[in-house]
């Protein structure tokens, strides 16, 4: 225990200084292996997906046997993403064969009244009423998950390892776009700007203190993600309107909560990225899914804050050891050896070659 100890704090020591862009002794690695783990240890998804227990014990054993410095989540349920999203998901051993992904299945589940619900009522009247009518009683359904988190992450600190995020915050666009569906919030914001703002701007008083809530548990970090949020789905007025300025305010949150900013970034950002330079040095993590090219994150946020990322998932299902690794260290050598993590594009894909995955992995650590 004394030895796993002592691993853990090293690789802490480097994962924080790295964040704070210090010079270490070498990169770090960070993966998320959520949808990875259950291949690699063979356990069959269905059973993965409905015990917590059973998914903390198959993330860390897949972690450690890879060798890894630090992973995303210590646990996962894909029910989750229904408060991501406020849509419902398709699991593997009820509604898809038990050896399929989950999927997500959003449609029209909240309606333009619902607007003024949330503008008269708040926030939480309306997310708590709709977790229980529209996402069928929903919070009793990930409760298990949420409350066996604390293990979870302590389970993997004591194997050694870094759990880096132990929650997610997630903007008004991101929870009401995907409740109203894409298609017709789209719509909503050029149909009814004001009102869509002003539900925004009461919904991020519970969010913030939800936010701060969920933070009494102390995690590490955190994700503040972005999904349909990102540049390339809406102009810069749009975006500078019902993007940014809620995003700025949670990650200020974030931080005040003593918790590290994960920013967690779907599809393409290039074209904002120097807005995030209007946060802390050296304070927060940007993690690409492979759509930002890493190289213009490097330029435009390389002295500023630290990047994890970025090894794609069709290279590490398609590609070759010998690719995998000499990407990897391309990688290393030309985005820095400060302030940097490497790790893949958004998440390991379930069908990537253990042997891939293992070559990532050594080319930074030499093992």
């Amino acid at each position: 225990m004394e030895n796993l100890q002592t691993l853990y704090n090293e690789r802490l020591t480097r994962i924080k200084d790295t964040i704070a862009l210090k010079k270490t002794d070498r990169v770090p690695v960070c993966i998320l292996n959520d949808m990875f783990a259950p291949k690699h240890m063979n356990v069959k998804m269905s059973d993965y997906v409905s015990d917590p227990v059973l998914s903390n014990k198959t993330i860390l054993d897949s972690a450690i046997e890879l060798g890894t410095d630090a992973i995303q989540f210590a646990s996962f349920d894909p029910k989750l993403l229904s408060l991501l999203w406020l849509s419902k998901v398709k699991l593997p051993g009820v509604d898809l064969p038990e050896n399929n992904l989950w999927q997500v299945e959003e449609e029209e589940l909240m309606t333009v009244e619902d607007y003024d619900i949330i503008i008269n009522k708040g926030w939480n009247y309306f997310f708590f009423d709709f977790l229980e009518n529209k996402l069928d009683n929903l919070l009793d359904k990930v409760t298990p998950a949420l409350s066996y988190a604390p293990q979870g992450r302590q389970n993997v600190i004591d194997a050694g390892i870094v759990p880096l995020s132990g929650d997610f915050v997630t903007s008004p666009i991101e929870m009401i776009c995907g409740a109203r569906s894409m298609r017709k919030f789209m719509k909503d914001m050029y149909k009814i700007p004001d009102k869509v703002q002003a539900a925004f701007d009461v919904a991020m008083i519970d969010i913030i203190e939800n936010t701060k809530k969920a933070f009494e548990t102390k995690p590490l970090g955190a994700w503040v993600g972005g999904w349909r949020a990102a540049s390339e789905f809406l102009n810069p007025k749009l975006w500078e309107r019902f993007v940014w300025p809620y995003i700025k305010k949670l990650t200020e949150v974030t931080i005040e909560a003593g918790v590290i900013p994960i920013f967690h970034m779907d599809s393409n950002w290039e074209r904002d990225l120097s807005y995030f330079r209007e946060l802390p040095k050296g304070k927060c993590i940007f993690y690409p899914d492979g759509s930002t090219n890493i190289y213009k994150i490097k330029e435009a946020l390389g002295d500023h804050m630290c990047i994890n990322g970025d090894v794609p998932a069709s290279l590490l299902t398609l590609g070759s050891e010998e690719e995998v690794y000499n990407y990897s260290v391309k990688l290393i050598k030309e985005i820095g050896s400060e302030g940097f993590m490497l790790g893949q594009g958004c998440d390991i894909p379930f069908n990537a070659k253990v042997e891939n995955v293992k070559a990532m992995i050594s080319a930074a650590t030499g093992k």
